[in-house]
């Protein structure tokens, strides 16, 4: 296949990480087994496409990689990014993880790149995976973790503890705890029949010049910033997160930007 690099459609589907994803897909391709002894691979919450068209890629036309996600917008996308870039080793589902079409030991691997992090019930996800999944075959999946952008809630409960709303504080604090550990995916892993066997952690740091270059970033109002105003009352919120703004600025000022951890992690298992 030829490709028109001028092709406004070509362009479109070249264009097509984001930030957020692409760190943690990069890290599933470095650490991902590749064999050829995977002959079908789910990727399940595959989304718009990263990283299953790379793996389908990777593993070659012997393969089949096939994908699962709800977001009917984001597959078509995947369909069409998958014709522009003449991946043909794929299939396509619309679907929910906890109640997947597919058949009982159906797949080798199963990889989800942050796909825990939109499961309305994990374990139930789990069990899922524990079911299509061949004997011996490989669970594969990232995630942020616990303590993420801790230097964001640390400003954010010092503002609130400020301006004297303890109960926000409270509903912060369980807002932070809904992230994922190691030691809860082990649970996860044990009680749906899965081992878990290889975890590799890192952590990545997001810059902004401040503040408010951070609170205006599309990614942040499009995946936390409704979930962190939710903390305060609605007729509270404007002067709160005034107050939290100047806050994260003078940080910035005074350290020379606004740096924010993200705990990083790769899990490996197997089905018995």
């Amino acid at each position: 296949m030829s490709y028109n690099t001028s092709d406004p459609d070509f362009v479109l589907a070249f264009d097509e990480l984001t930030l957020w994803s692409s760190m943690f897909g990069l890290m599933l391709l470095e650490h991902i087994p590749l064999s050829t002894q995977f002959r079908k691979i789910l990727d399940v919450g595959c989304g718009t496409g990263f990283p299953m068209l790379e793996l389908a890629q990777r593993v070659g036309p012997s393969c089949t990689v096939v994908g699962i996600d709800p977001w009917q917008a984001a597959l078509e996308h995947l369909a069409y990014k998958a014709r522009a870039q003449g991946v043909e080793n794929i299939e396509i589902y619309e679907g929910d993880a906890a109640a997947m079409p597919f058949a009982a030991s159906e797949f080798d691997m199963i990889v989800s790149n942050l796909g825990i992090n939109n499961f309305a019930d994990p374990e139930a996800c789990f069990r899922e995976c524990a079911r299509v999944l061949k004997p011996a075959g490989r669970v594969v999946l990232t995630t942020n973790l616990r303590g993420h952008m801790h230097e964001f809630y640390d400003a954010y409960a010092e503002t609130l503890r400020a301006l004297g709303m303890p109960e926000a504080i409270a509903a912060l604090h369980e807002q932070q705890a809904e992230r994922t550990t190691i030691e809860q995916l082990q649970t996860w892993f044990e009680r749906t029949g899965l081992r878990m066997h290889q975890v590799h952690e890192r952590s990545a740091t997001i810059r902004y010049t401040n503040g408010t270059a951070m609170l205006r970033h599309y990614f942040i109002k499009l995946s936390f910033l409704a979930g962190w105003k939710k903390v305060v009352a609605a007729g509270d919120r404007q002067h709160v997160f005034r107050e939290l703004e100047a806050s994260l600025n003078r940080m910035a000022e005074a350290a020379g930007g606004l740096a924010l951890t993200i705990p990083m992690a790769y899990v490996e298992g197997k089905k018995p």
